[in-house]
Protein backbone atom coordinates (compact mmCIF):
# COMPACT_ATOMS: atom_id res chain seq x y z
CA UNK A 1 0.00 0.00 0.00
CA UNK A 2 1.33 3.44 -0.99
CA UNK A 3 0.68 6.04 1.70
CA UNK A 4 -1.05 9.36 1.07
CA UNK A 5 2.25 11.08 1.87
CA UNK A 6 4.20 9.12 -0.74
CA UNK A 7 1.54 8.64 -3.42
CA UNK A 8 2.19 11.85 -5.35
CA UNK A 9 -1.54 12.38 -5.85
CA UNK A 10 -1.27 15.44 -3.61
CA UNK A 11 2.34 16.56 -3.32
CA UNK A 12 3.57 16.29 0.27
CA UNK A 13 6.75 17.65 1.72
CA UNK A 14 7.69 18.70 5.22
CA UNK A 15 7.46 22.35 6.25
CA UNK A 16 10.90 23.90 5.85
CA UNK A 17 10.61 25.67 9.21
CA UNK A 18 8.91 23.48 11.82
CA UNK A 19 9.48 20.22 9.83
CA UNK A 20 6.56 18.64 11.72
CA UNK A 21 3.69 19.47 9.39
CA UNK A 22 3.04 19.14 5.68
CA UNK A 23 3.82 22.28 3.69
CA UNK A 24 0.98 23.81 1.69
CA UNK A 25 0.91 23.05 -2.00
CA UNK A 26 3.38 25.21 -3.91
CA UNK A 27 4.67 26.63 -0.61
CA UNK A 28 7.67 25.78 1.56
CA UNK A 29 5.91 26.18 4.90
CA UNK A 30 2.75 24.92 6.58
CA UNK A 31 1.29 28.37 7.31
CA UNK A 32 2.04 32.10 7.18
CA UNK A 33 3.25 32.27 10.77
CA UNK A 34 5.65 29.43 10.10
CA UNK A 35 6.97 31.50 7.20
CA UNK A 36 7.72 34.21 9.72
CA UNK A 37 9.48 31.70 12.02
CA UNK A 38 7.04 32.34 14.87
CA UNK A 39 5.96 28.76 15.43
CA UNK A 40 7.35 25.81 17.35
CA UNK A 41 7.32 22.10 16.59
CA UNK A 42 4.99 21.35 19.51
CA UNK A 43 1.70 19.67 18.68
CA UNK A 44 -1.44 21.69 19.36
CA UNK A 45 -4.80 22.77 18.05
CA UNK A 46 -4.67 26.47 18.84
CA UNK A 47 -2.26 29.36 18.85
CA UNK A 48 -0.31 27.95 21.80
CA UNK A 49 1.98 26.32 19.25
CA UNK A 50 2.52 29.57 17.37
CA UNK A 51 0.92 28.39 14.11
CA UNK A 52 -1.70 30.38 12.21
CA UNK A 53 -5.36 29.66 13.07
CA UNK A 54 -5.90 28.06 9.65
CA UNK A 55 -2.74 25.95 9.65
CA UNK A 56 -3.68 22.43 8.52
CA UNK A 57 -1.33 20.77 11.05
CA UNK A 58 -1.18 17.55 9.01
CA UNK A 59 1.75 15.48 10.19
CA UNK A 60 3.83 13.20 8.02
CA UNK A 61 3.03 10.35 10.41
CA UNK A 62 -0.73 10.73 9.88
CA UNK A 63 -0.49 10.94 6.09
CA UNK A 64 1.84 7.95 5.96
CA UNK A 65 -0.83 5.92 7.76
CA UNK A 66 -3.51 7.21 5.37
CA UNK A 67 -4.06 6.18 1.77
CA UNK A 68 -5.90 7.03 -1.44
CA UNK A 69 -8.51 4.57 -2.71
CA UNK A 70 -9.57 4.43 -6.39
CA UNK A 71 -12.84 3.13 -7.81
CA UNK A 72 -14.92 3.57 -10.99
CA UNK A 73 -18.03 4.83 -9.23
CA UNK A 74 -19.87 5.68 -12.47
CA UNK A 75 -19.63 3.52 -15.61
CA UNK A 76 -19.89 6.68 -17.72
CA UNK A 77 -16.97 8.39 -15.99
CA UNK A 78 -13.72 8.95 -17.84
CA UNK A 79 -11.52 8.19 -14.84
CA UNK A 80 -11.60 6.36 -11.51
CA UNK A 81 -12.80 8.31 -8.52
CA UNK A 82 -10.28 8.83 -5.73
CA UNK A 83 -10.79 9.42 -2.04
CA UNK A 84 -8.59 9.88 1.00
CA UNK A 85 -8.99 7.28 3.74
CA UNK A 86 -7.67 8.26 7.17
CA UNK A 87 -7.64 5.51 9.84
CA UNK A 88 -8.34 5.95 13.56
CA UNK A 89 -5.43 7.42 15.48
CA UNK A 90 -6.26 5.83 18.83
CA UNK A 91 -4.69 2.43 19.39
CA UNK A 92 -7.76 0.96 21.07
CA UNK A 93 -10.04 2.08 18.22
CA UNK A 94 -7.91 0.18 15.71
CA UNK A 95 -8.84 -3.12 17.39
CA UNK A 96 -12.61 -2.55 17.21
CA UNK A 97 -15.07 -1.69 14.44
CA UNK A 98 -14.93 2.11 14.28
CA UNK A 99 -17.33 4.91 13.26
CA UNK A 100 -16.84 6.30 9.75
CA UNK A 101 -17.23 9.96 8.79
CA UNK A 102 -17.86 10.78 5.13
CA UNK A 103 -16.59 14.27 4.33
CA UNK A 104 -17.57 16.32 1.26
CA UNK A 105 -15.49 19.42 0.60
CA UNK A 106 -16.38 22.71 -1.10
CA UNK A 107 -16.31 24.28 -4.55
CA UNK A 108 -12.75 25.60 -4.21
CA UNK A 109 -11.35 22.07 -4.35
CA UNK A 110 -13.04 21.04 -7.62
CA UNK A 111 -10.39 19.71 -10.02
CA UNK A 112 -7.64 20.66 -7.54
CA UNK A 113 -8.07 24.41 -7.92
CA UNK A 114 -7.04 24.63 -4.28
CA UNK A 115 -4.90 22.33 -2.16
CA UNK A 116 -7.24 19.46 -1.21
CA UNK A 117 -5.39 18.95 2.08
CA UNK A 118 -5.81 22.54 3.21
CA UNK A 119 -9.05 24.31 4.13
CA UNK A 120 -11.26 21.21 4.22
CA UNK A 121 -10.61 17.72 5.59
CA UNK A 122 -7.68 19.05 7.65
CA UNK A 123 -10.01 21.16 9.80
CA UNK A 124 -12.05 18.07 10.69
CA UNK A 125 -8.95 16.01 11.46
CA UNK A 126 -7.85 18.59 14.02
CA UNK A 127 -10.75 17.76 16.34
CA UNK A 128 -9.29 15.63 19.17
CA UNK A 129 -12.68 14.05 19.91
CA UNK A 130 -12.78 12.40 16.46
CA UNK A 131 -9.49 10.54 16.71
CA UNK A 132 -11.18 7.13 16.99
CA UNK A 133 -12.95 7.49 13.61
CA UNK A 134 -12.24 6.57 10.02
CA UNK A 135 -12.51 9.47 7.58
CA UNK A 136 -13.44 9.03 3.94
CA UNK A 137 -12.96 12.17 1.82
CA UNK A 138 -13.65 11.93 -1.95
CA UNK A 139 -11.88 14.34 -4.30
CA UNK A 140 -14.32 16.46 -6.35
CA UNK A 141 -13.01 15.76 -9.86
CA UNK A 142 -15.27 16.40 -12.84
CA UNK A 143 -14.11 13.35 -14.83
CA UNK A 144 -14.62 10.76 -12.10
CA UNK A 145 -18.39 10.57 -11.50
CA UNK A 146 -18.31 12.09 -8.02
CA UNK A 147 -19.79 15.30 -9.47
CA UNK A 148 -22.81 15.96 -11.67
CA UNK A 149 -24.35 19.08 -13.18
CA UNK A 150 -27.42 20.60 -11.55
CA UNK A 151 -30.36 22.33 -13.25
CA UNK A 152 -28.23 25.45 -13.73
CA UNK A 153 -25.42 23.42 -15.31
CA UNK A 154 -23.16 23.92 -12.28
CA UNK A 155 -21.04 21.17 -10.79
CA UNK A 156 -22.45 19.66 -7.59
CA UNK A 157 -21.72 16.45 -5.72
CA UNK A 158 -23.36 13.37 -7.26
CA UNK A 159 -25.20 11.58 -4.47
CA UNK A 160 -25.22 8.29 -6.38
CA UNK A 161 -21.55 8.46 -7.36
CA UNK A 162 -20.52 9.41 -3.84
CA UNK A 163 -22.58 6.63 -2.26
CA UNK A 164 -21.19 4.04 -4.68
CA UNK A 165 -17.64 5.14 -3.85
CA UNK A 166 -18.28 5.35 -0.10
CA UNK A 167 -19.84 1.89 0.17
CA UNK A 168 -17.05 0.36 -1.92
CA UNK A 169 -14.49 1.80 0.51
CA UNK A 170 -16.51 0.40 3.44
CA UNK A 171 -16.42 -3.05 1.83
CA UNK A 172 -12.68 -2.82 1.33
CA UNK A 173 -12.18 -1.89 4.98
CA UNK A 174 -14.45 -4.76 6.06
CA UNK A 175 -16.62 -5.53 9.11
CA UNK A 176 -13.60 -5.98 11.38
CA UNK A 177 -12.76 -2.29 10.98
CA UNK A 178 -16.09 -0.58 10.23
CA UNK A 179 -19.16 -0.20 12.44
CA UNK A 180 -22.06 0.18 9.94
CA UNK A 181 -24.41 1.43 12.66
CA UNK A 182 -22.26 4.56 12.98
CA UNK A 183 -21.90 6.04 9.50
CA UNK A 184 -21.94 9.85 9.52
CA UNK A 185 -21.84 12.50 6.78
CA UNK A 186 -20.70 16.10 6.92
CA UNK A 187 -19.69 18.70 4.36
CA UNK A 188 -18.95 22.37 3.86
CA UNK A 189 -20.54 24.82 1.42
CA UNK A 190 -20.96 22.82 -1.84
CA UNK A 191 -20.28 19.75 0.31
CA UNK A 192 -23.10 20.77 2.66
CA UNK A 193 -25.53 20.72 -0.26
CA UNK A 194 -24.06 17.33 -1.16
CA UNK A 195 -24.79 16.03 2.34
CA UNK A 196 -28.39 17.26 2.08
CA UNK A 197 -28.81 15.48 -1.28
CA UNK A 198 -27.19 12.32 0.06
CA UNK A 199 -29.63 12.41 2.97
CA UNK A 200 -32.61 12.64 0.61
CA UNK A 201 -31.65 9.38 -1.09
CA UNK A 202 -29.56 7.39 1.40
CA UNK A 203 -30.43 8.99 4.74
CA UNK A 204 -31.94 5.73 5.99
CA UNK A 205 -28.38 4.30 6.19
CA UNK A 206 -26.77 7.24 7.99
CA UNK A 207 -26.66 7.63 11.76
CA UNK A 208 -26.55 11.45 11.56
CA UNK A 209 -25.62 14.29 9.19
CA UNK A 210 -24.04 17.73 9.67
CA UNK A 211 -24.17 20.16 6.71
CA UNK A 212 -22.24 23.43 7.26
CA UNK A 213 -22.73 26.65 5.27
CA UNK A 214 -24.88 25.18 2.50
CA UNK A 215 -28.49 24.62 1.46
CA UNK A 216 -30.39 21.76 -0.16
CA UNK A 217 -31.28 22.27 -3.84
CA UNK A 218 -34.12 19.68 -3.71
CA UNK A 219 -33.04 17.92 -6.92
CA UNK A 220 -35.41 16.14 -9.30
CA UNK A 221 -38.90 15.66 -7.93
CA UNK A 222 -37.88 15.58 -4.25
CA UNK A 223 -39.72 18.83 -3.49
CA UNK A 224 -41.08 20.54 -6.64
CA UNK A 225 -41.93 24.23 -6.48
CA UNK A 226 -45.44 24.88 -5.08
CA UNK A 227 -46.02 21.16 -4.51
CA UNK A 228 -45.74 18.77 -1.60
CA UNK A 229 -42.44 17.02 -0.97
CA UNK A 230 -42.05 13.41 -2.10
CA UNK A 231 -43.36 11.27 0.81
CA UNK A 232 -40.67 8.56 0.68
CA UNK A 233 -37.92 11.18 0.52
CA UNK A 234 -39.51 13.08 3.38
CA UNK A 235 -39.63 9.97 5.53
CA UNK A 236 -35.93 9.22 4.97
CA UNK A 237 -35.01 12.81 5.74
CA UNK A 238 -37.15 13.37 8.83
CA UNK A 239 -35.94 10.12 10.41
CA UNK A 240 -32.30 11.26 10.10
CA UNK A 241 -30.81 13.33 12.95
CA UNK A 242 -29.61 16.64 11.49
CA UNK A 243 -27.43 19.36 12.96
CA UNK A 244 -27.05 22.31 10.58
CA UNK A 245 -24.52 25.12 11.07
CA UNK A 246 -24.79 28.43 9.22
CA UNK A 247 -23.92 32.12 9.48
CA UNK A 248 -27.19 34.06 9.71
CA UNK A 249 -26.26 36.53 6.94
CA UNK A 250 -24.65 33.94 4.64
CA UNK A 251 -26.28 33.69 1.21
CA UNK A 252 -23.21 32.39 -0.63
CA UNK A 253 -24.32 28.75 -0.48
CA UNK A 254 -27.97 29.53 0.16
CA UNK A 255 -29.56 29.55 3.59
CA UNK A 256 -31.31 26.45 5.01
CA UNK A 257 -33.31 28.25 7.72
CA UNK A 258 -36.58 28.63 5.79
CA UNK A 259 -36.55 25.01 4.59
CA UNK A 260 -36.00 23.74 8.12
CA UNK A 261 -38.78 25.94 9.47
CA UNK A 262 -41.20 24.60 6.88
CA UNK A 263 -40.20 20.98 7.50
CA UNK A 264 -40.49 21.46 11.27
CA UNK A 265 -43.78 23.36 11.15
CA UNK A 266 -45.79 23.02 14.38
CA UNK A 267 -43.14 20.84 16.04
CA UNK A 268 -42.08 21.73 19.61
CA UNK A 269 -39.14 24.14 19.44
CA UNK A 270 -36.59 25.33 21.95
CA UNK A 271 -33.75 27.84 21.69
CA UNK A 272 -30.37 28.06 23.33
CA UNK A 273 -27.68 30.74 23.08
CA UNK A 274 -23.95 30.29 23.55
CA UNK A 275 -20.72 32.24 23.22
CA UNK A 276 -18.02 30.06 21.69
CA UNK A 277 -14.33 30.42 20.86
CA UNK A 278 -13.45 31.80 17.46
CA UNK A 279 -10.50 31.39 15.14
CA UNK A 280 -8.37 33.35 17.59
CA UNK A 281 -8.50 32.38 21.26
CA UNK A 282 -9.40 35.85 22.53
CA UNK A 283 -12.23 36.40 20.02
CA UNK A 284 -15.72 34.91 20.32
CA UNK A 285 -18.70 33.91 18.18
CA UNK A 286 -22.34 34.18 19.24
CA UNK A 287 -24.40 31.08 18.40
CA UNK A 288 -28.16 30.53 18.61
CA UNK A 289 -29.35 26.91 18.37
CA UNK A 290 -32.97 26.16 17.50
CA UNK A 291 -34.07 22.58 18.13
CA UNK A 292 -37.15 20.71 16.94
CA UNK A 293 -38.15 17.33 18.34
CA UNK A 294 -40.19 14.66 16.56
CA UNK A 295 -41.78 11.60 18.05
CA UNK A 296 -39.99 8.33 17.12
CA UNK A 297 -39.21 7.17 14.51
CA UNK A 298 -38.76 10.83 13.64
CA UNK A 299 -35.50 12.55 14.56
CA UNK A 300 -34.56 15.78 16.27
CA UNK A 301 -33.15 18.61 14.13
CA UNK A 302 -30.91 21.45 15.22
CA UNK A 303 -30.25 24.73 13.38
CA UNK A 304 -27.14 26.43 14.77
CA UNK A 305 -26.99 30.03 13.54
CA UNK A 306 -23.85 32.10 14.15
CA UNK A 307 -24.28 35.86 14.32
CA UNK A 308 -22.45 37.34 11.35
CA UNK A 309 -20.32 38.70 10.07
CA UNK A 310 -17.80 36.71 12.11
CA UNK A 311 -15.11 39.02 13.50
CA UNK A 312 -13.04 36.41 15.27
CA UNK A 313 -10.01 36.39 12.96
CA UNK A 314 -7.72 39.26 12.01
CA UNK A 315 -7.35 37.84 8.48
CA UNK A 316 -10.93 38.97 7.73
CA UNK A 317 -10.83 42.35 9.47
CA UNK A 318 -10.23 44.26 6.23
CA UNK A 319 -13.17 42.42 4.64
CA UNK A 320 -15.59 43.37 7.40
CA UNK A 321 -15.63 39.86 8.84
CA UNK A 322 -16.25 36.33 7.59
CA UNK A 323 -19.76 35.65 6.26
CA UNK A 324 -19.39 32.05 5.09
CA UNK A 325 -16.53 29.84 6.33
CA UNK A 326 -18.11 28.70 9.61
CA UNK A 327 -16.61 25.20 9.30
CA UNK A 328 -13.22 26.57 10.27
CA UNK A 329 -14.66 26.92 13.79
CA UNK A 330 -17.12 24.02 13.98
CA UNK A 331 -14.78 21.25 12.84
CA UNK A 332 -11.63 21.71 14.95
CA UNK A 333 -12.96 23.03 18.28
CA UNK A 334 -14.72 20.51 20.58
CA UNK A 335 -16.76 23.24 22.31
CA UNK A 336 -18.79 23.69 19.11
CA UNK A 337 -20.38 20.33 19.95
CA UNK A 338 -19.94 18.44 16.69
CA UNK A 339 -18.43 15.21 18.07
CA UNK A 340 -20.55 15.17 21.22
CA UNK A 341 -23.73 15.43 19.17
CA UNK A 342 -22.67 12.96 16.45
CA UNK A 343 -21.93 10.15 18.85
CA UNK A 344 -25.33 10.41 20.52
CA UNK A 345 -26.70 8.77 17.39
CA UNK A 346 -26.42 5.34 15.82
CA UNK A 347 -28.51 3.08 13.61
CA UNK A 348 -30.17 -0.08 14.79
CA UNK A 349 -28.34 -3.18 13.46
CA UNK A 350 -31.66 -4.18 11.88
CA UNK A 351 -31.88 -1.08 9.64
CA UNK A 352 -28.28 -0.02 8.94
CA UNK A 353 -26.23 -0.43 5.78
CA UNK A 354 -24.97 -4.02 5.41
CA UNK A 355 -21.79 -5.39 3.86
CA UNK A 356 -23.84 -7.92 1.92
CA UNK A 357 -26.14 -5.21 0.52
CA UNK A 358 -26.56 -5.12 -3.25
CA UNK A 359 -23.68 -3.25 -4.88
CA UNK A 360 -24.81 0.10 -6.29
CA UNK A 361 -23.97 0.38 -10.00
CA UNK A 362 -24.16 3.93 -11.39
CA UNK A 363 -24.31 4.61 -15.13
CA UNK A 364 -25.03 8.24 -16.02
CA UNK A 365 -24.51 7.77 -19.78
CA UNK A 366 -28.00 8.99 -20.71
CA UNK A 367 -27.87 11.94 -18.33
CA UNK A 368 -24.52 12.98 -19.78
CA UNK A 369 -25.89 12.82 -23.32
CA UNK A 370 -28.77 15.06 -22.30
CA UNK A 371 -26.35 17.48 -20.63
CA UNK A 372 -24.18 17.66 -23.75
CA UNK A 373 -27.22 18.28 -25.95
CA UNK A 374 -28.46 21.01 -23.62
CA UNK A 375 -25.04 22.69 -23.48
CA UNK A 376 -24.62 22.50 -27.25
CA UNK A 377 -28.05 24.06 -27.82
CA UNK A 378 -27.34 26.89 -25.42
CA UNK A 379 -23.95 27.53 -26.98
CA UNK A 380 -25.67 27.90 -30.36
CA UNK A 381 -28.29 30.24 -28.86
CA UNK A 382 -25.59 32.36 -27.23
CA UNK A 383 -23.64 32.56 -30.50
CA UNK A 384 -26.78 33.57 -32.42
CA UNK A 385 -27.61 36.28 -29.88
CA UNK A 386 -24.08 37.65 -30.19
CA UNK A 387 -24.42 37.87 -34.00
CA UNK A 388 -27.87 39.45 -33.77
CA UNK A 389 -26.65 42.02 -31.26
CA UNK A 390 -24.18 43.48 -33.75
CA UNK A 391 -27.13 44.31 -36.07
CA UNK A 392 -29.24 46.03 -33.43
CA UNK A 393 -28.63 49.68 -32.49
CA UNK A 394 -29.91 49.04 -28.99
CA UNK A 395 -27.14 46.50 -28.37
CA UNK A 396 -24.62 48.86 -29.93
CA UNK A 397 -25.66 51.55 -27.46
CA UNK A 398 -25.43 49.16 -24.51
CA UNK A 399 -21.99 48.05 -25.62
CA UNK A 400 -20.71 51.61 -25.18
CA UNK A 401 -21.69 51.73 -21.52
CA UNK A 402 -18.88 51.22 -18.99
CA UNK A 403 -18.79 47.87 -17.21
CA UNK A 404 -19.26 47.72 -13.45
CA UNK A 405 -16.26 46.45 -11.52
CA UNK A 406 -16.82 43.05 -9.92
CA UNK A 407 -16.70 42.81 -6.17
CA UNK A 408 -13.85 40.67 -4.79
CA UNK A 409 -14.72 37.04 -4.08
CA UNK A 410 -14.68 35.97 -0.47
CA UNK A 411 -11.95 33.54 0.50
CA UNK A 412 -13.37 30.02 0.56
Amino acid sequence: MVSAWDSGLDASQACSNCTRYRARRDEKTCCDRCTENHCTDDNGTDESDGHAPDCARLTQELLQRSRWERFRCDLAAEEDAVCLVVPPREEEARRLPAPVILFLTGNGHIDDRQDFLWGGIDTLLRNPELRHCFFVAPKPLTKTGTLRRNDRSRWVWSEDGVWALFTEVLRRLGPDQVDPTRLYATGLSLGAAGVWHLALRYGNYLAAAVPISGQCEWPGESWPSRKDADPSMLRRLTELPLRVYHVDIDRYGGNPAEDMEWLCWQLPECKEEATLRGMEVDRKVELETRSWHREPPGASWHLCMAKGPLKDWAWYDDWGGDKHCLWQRVYPWPEWGLAEWLFQHSRSPDCCWRFDSEVLVVDSTEERKQEEAWLAAHREEAAKEEVDSTQDDRYQECAKRPKLEALPDEKI
